[in-house]
């Protein structure tokens, strides 16, 4: 069973902002969001049904890659960044 939790960090307890901060390794800001998901999650695939999962991830990326001829990887990398923007406002790329 799904459960979820979304919270504004500024919202939160101070001994659960505190328990967050440590495991995330940094300090929240007040203005961010904190998501907490809990699920079972499901035995991951053997055999055949891995092979199977494996091809079809690679056919993916295939896929994907034909749509990129042509296109330079600051362009992709510019687009990546424009569309993470357009998600999740106040969205800061890595320096």
């Amino acid at each position: 069973m799904l459960s979820l939790l979304i919270h504004r960090a500024s919202e939160l307890r101070t001994e659960t902002r505190a328990a967050l901060e440590t495991e995330l390794g940094r300090s929240l800001q007040d203005d961010e969001e904190v998501s907490i998901m809990t699920f079972l999650p499901h035995p991951a695939p053997t055999g055949e049904a891995h092979t199977e999962a494996g091809r079809n991830l690679l056919d993916h990326f295939h896929r994907i890659d034909q749509k990129l001829k042509g296109v330079s990887p600051e362009e992709t990398e510019e687009a990546l960044d424009e569309a993470i923007r357009s998600v999740r406002p106040g969205y800061r790329e890595r320096e």
